[in-house]
């Protein structure tokens, strides 16, 4: 027997919404417009607990971020969830930046000190900033890889921003979702099941590197 020979199959979010509504045993066909609504809203809402989960790696965008001399503080592309790796990069030679945290950064004596900056900080507000120490003194580029927040739901004929690795997980996620709202007695099956298939998704979504680990040298007396 031959196969489709395709690789296309994505369902949109209509078919996502129909999937977690079938396994929620609500008749898709009983469903009115408020429920694809309150469905989107909650996908939206889905897509906001896996920014707290970890990186969702298909999010990750490089992006390079222009430094000007005396300007130590900038706001970052909408969006952007937060920085997992950046480098500053001068006439096409990059060098290590290190990351600090808030009090690390407020606790630099002097943060109007200049020089090539090797040090920064995420202030994660609505709109993310990040401050530099040293404030640069010349022209530089912060070449860094960032996580970025999905793209909304907010059409029912529209794709969603989930590769097809994670298409079981949102089903079941967007599933566990609605069952709070309108089958609370399968919640807690649907919200099991939603665990193990983001435990398969998320176990496989990673940027295929595994941890090394290399000893140093020890002086023998």
């Amino acid at each position: 027997m031959a196969t489709s020979g395709t690789v296309a199959f994505r369902p949109n979010i209509e078919e996502i919404i129909s999937e977690s509504f079938e396994r929620c045993g609500i008749d898709t066909q009983t469903r009115t417009g408020y429920f694809a609504k309150s469905a989107r809203r909650s996908l939206n809402l889905l897509f906001s607990e896996w920014a707290n989960r970890g990186i969702n790696y298909w999010a990750v965008s490089n992006n390079t971020l222009s430094l000007t001399s005396g300007t130590s503080n900038y706001a970052l592309p909408p969006g952007t969830i937060d920085i997992i790796d950046a480098v500053i990069r001068e006439n096409d030679t990059d060098q290590m930046i290190n990351r600090v945290s808030i009090a690390e950064y407020n606790q630099i004596p002097n943060k109007t000190e200049t020089g090539k900056p090797n040090q920064y900080m995420i202030d994660r507000q609505y709109t993310p900033q990040i401050y530099f120490w040293q404030v640069p003194d010349a022209s530089y580029s912060m070449v860094y890889w960032a996580v970025n927040q999905l793209d909304d739901v907010t059409l029912s004929n529209q794709d969603a921003d989930v590769p097809y690795r994670w298409t079981d997980c949102i089903c079941a996620g967007l599933a566990a979702k609605l069952s709070l709202k309108y089958a609370s007695d399968r919640y807690q099956l649907l919200n099991d099941v939603y665990e193990k298939s983001f435990s398969f998704a998320s176990s496989a979504d990673n940027d295929g590197v595994n941890l090394r680990v290399q000893p140093t040298a020890l002086n023998l007396i």
